[in-house]
């Protein structure tokens, strides 16, 4: 493909700078789809966390070529101003109270229940989902009799997910594990 130098706008200074044909190359070969909006002295500052003032040295922006960019109060501060990271927007979506029994049947929290250590039914059990994880990564199911809660991994139920409920009745076959029972088939009943 064949690339021209553009001439666009810094939403920084309100200058112009050249989008050079070897930039627009090196967009294209990274997957970039999108024209950088701000000057290269915008963009570094915006980086480095500092201000636009500070890295072109003075009001009036370096890569402008229109002439007419003044590096604005307004535009030095955005540029400056610390910037939200991702991870931080995702942990505190995850940091809202719970209650003790994080989602549980039962009053006691689970690190709090003993594991099961009782015989474990051979061949087929019925049973119950007590809960679902709500990213959809496992679930636990409680046996009636003997009670206890058998762990089922999602690889197990990935294709009937979105139709699984809280309630519903399932037959499974239950192993061993280091952590408890954990479902080895599972279908719904």
């Amino acid at each position: 493909m064949n690339y021209k130098d553009k001439t666009i706008p810094c939403r920084d200074c309100g200058g112009e700078f050249s989008f050079t044909a070897g930039e627009q190359e090196f967009y294209a070969q990274k997957g970039f789809t999108n024209e950088p909006t701000r000057c290269p002295a915008g963009r570094r500052a915006r980086k480095e966390g500092r201000s636009l003032i500070d890295i072109a040295g003075g009001r009036e922006c370096p890569n402008d070529i229109s002439g007419r960019g003044r590096i604005t109060d307004e535009a030095a501060e955005a540029t400056s101003a610390p910037r939200s990271r991702r991870s931080d927007d995702w942990s505190r979506s995850y940091d809202r109270p719970r209650g003790d029994t994080r989602g549980w049947s039962d009053d006691r929290p689970r690190r709090n229940r003993e594991t099961y250590t009782g015989q474990l039914p051979s061949g087929t059990v019925h049973a119950t989902i007590v809960r679902i994880d709500p990213a959809g990564r496992f679930l636990f199911a409680r046996v009636a009799e003997p009670q206890f809660d058998v762990y089922v991994h999602s690889s197990l139920f990935s294709r009937v997910v979105r139709s699984l409920q809280e309630g519903d009745r399932v037959t499974l076959t239950v192993e061993p594990s280091d952590r408890g029972p954990r479902a080895r088939t599972f279908e719904l009943a």
